[in-house]
């Protein structure tokens, strides 16, 4: 078996195969590689927040100045809420000077990363206030344990939410939404990865199993085309005719022969990159955080998609009609990988099994072609719109997209998807063999 791999491996289209993974992979690195666009999308973020908080102190002026008859206390709640925007003006004002001054050095000192941080983690924890009375208690004991002290601040923050949840339009899915970033950034903080956010290995992994990789977009057509070419290359060569001796040991063997070849060449055209980045950045994040569909991992019920597709660190999600994150939860990178390996190997094999298919059940050379390109035309189609989706095999996408609630069916579905087309073409592809071999007798 190890001297027919390495024969398989040493076949021209293993070289030009490797040589296109590599490429898709390899395209990425320079992404991953430092903070360089960082700072121009840190400014950018600060930015769009001192023109929200503007808007909305103006916004607050103008409501102020509407009412004609105010208490003393109601006072005291608008007046606190006008502080509360005027700080945070100032706050985001002072990160977006950090970066116009530092650049991308405040990813490498830590004192002006603690700096960012506690320009970021104020503006959240007291956004909270701001929607809910005391919102921020929860995870104080965290922040203080952190050693970040008490911003300085001008209004009482258990006053703003007065004002501040009655404003809000979303109140619910905003608190939460802070809540979740607030999780995740005081999670990198207690395991020292807020330095690699963005950048490094398990950043340019998780990127390469999801919908936006052309890797994992191209990982079905190079995987039937591979299997497709090697099998007609030992068709006509006559290999076909020494293995079919034996149906259930030819099946067997090839399948397995076919498998190794093609997961050693993944596994290498993604295991270069990923090593380049670790050892240019260290290998450190393998247990940030991303969000997952966990309430639907055993389920066939799959989350509803907006048009409004969003990247934010290592998560991906559709945001909500309003824009903000659906039901998700966090799980750790390394957790994430374990669970969509099952569906990465069954994919594998379910592709195998289609070029196996399409080898085995024509005889005509031409046909054989034609029903891999129909096979790669109906994952192309199935990629891009909702075709019968719970029960077609091509519309299973990348495993952390399913992971995370961005595919078209939930981890469960696709694991059952895979498993029934898997054994329907196996059978289909036995009896065939069986068929040709009487055949010929």
């Amino acid at each position: 078996m190890g001297l027919e791999i390495k024969s398989v491996l040493k076949n021209k289209v293993s070289a030009v195969i490797f040589f296109i993974l590599l490429v898709l992979n390899m395209v990425q690195v320079p992404n991953y590689m430092g903070h360089e666009y960082d700072v121009e999308q840190n400014m950018n973020i600060f930015e769009t927040q001192i023109q929200q908080y503007q808007r909305a102190l103006s916004d607050i002026n103008l409501q102020y100045m509407a009412v004609k008859h105010m208490g003393a206390e109601e006072k005291v709640y608008w007046n606190s809420y006008q502080d509360y925007l005027s700080w945070a003006i100032d706050n985001a004002k002072a990160g977006w000077n950090l970066f116009n001054k530092y650049g991308k050095e405040v990813f490498k000192n830590k004192g002006l990363i603690k700096r960012y941080n506690e320009i970021t983690l104020w503006d959240k924890l007291y956004h909270l206030d701001a929607l809910k009375k005391n919102g921020d208690e929860k995870f104080m004991r965290q922040v203080r344990k952190l050693g970040f002290e008490e911003a300085d601040i001008s209004f009482d923050q258990s006053r703003i939410f007065m004002i501040g949840s009655q404003i809000s339009q979303n109140k619910k899915e905003d608190y939460r939404a802070v809540e979740l970033s607030i999780q995740e950034q005081l999670h990198q903080l207690e395991t020292n990865t807020e330095l690699y956010v963005g950048k490094g290995p398990w950043y340019f992994l998780a990127h390469q199993l999801r919908i936006d990789s052309s890797f994992a977009y191209l990982f079905m057509p190079l995987c039937l085309i591979y299997c497709v070419v090697v099998l007609m290359y030992e068709k006509k060569t006559g290999v076909f005719e020494l293995e079919q001796l034996n149906d259930v040991h030819f099946f067997v063997h090839i399948q397995v022969k076919l498998f190794i070849a093609f997961l050693l060449l993944m596994i290498a055209s993604i295991g270069i990159p990923f090593l380049l980045l670790g050892i240019s950045n260290g290998f450190v994040g393998w247990d940030t955080w991303l969000l997952a569909d966990t309430k639907h991992f055993f389920s066939f019920k799959r989350m509803y998609h907006t048009d409004n597709y969003v990247i934010n660190n290592m998560s991906e999600y559709y945001a909500t009609e309003q824009g903000f994150i659906p039901d998700l939860s966090f799980i750790p990178l390394w957790k994430a990988l374990i669970i969509s390996l099952p569906l990465i190997l069954l994919k594998l094999e379910l592709y195998i099994q289609m070029a196996m298919f399409c080898v085995y059940t024509f005889t005509k050379t031409g046909f054989n072609y034609l029903s891999g390109i129909i096979c790669i035309i109906l994952y192309v189609i199935s990629q891009r719109m909702d075709l019968i989706s719970f029960i077609n095999p091509f519309s299973i996408t990348p495993s952390l997209s399913v992971l995370s609630g961005c595919g078209m069916q939930n981890w469960l579905n696709s694991i059952c998807i895979c498993v029934v087309f898997i054994f329907v073409l196996l059978f289909m592809n036995f009896v065939s063999v069986r068929q040709k071999d009487k055949m010929s007798l």
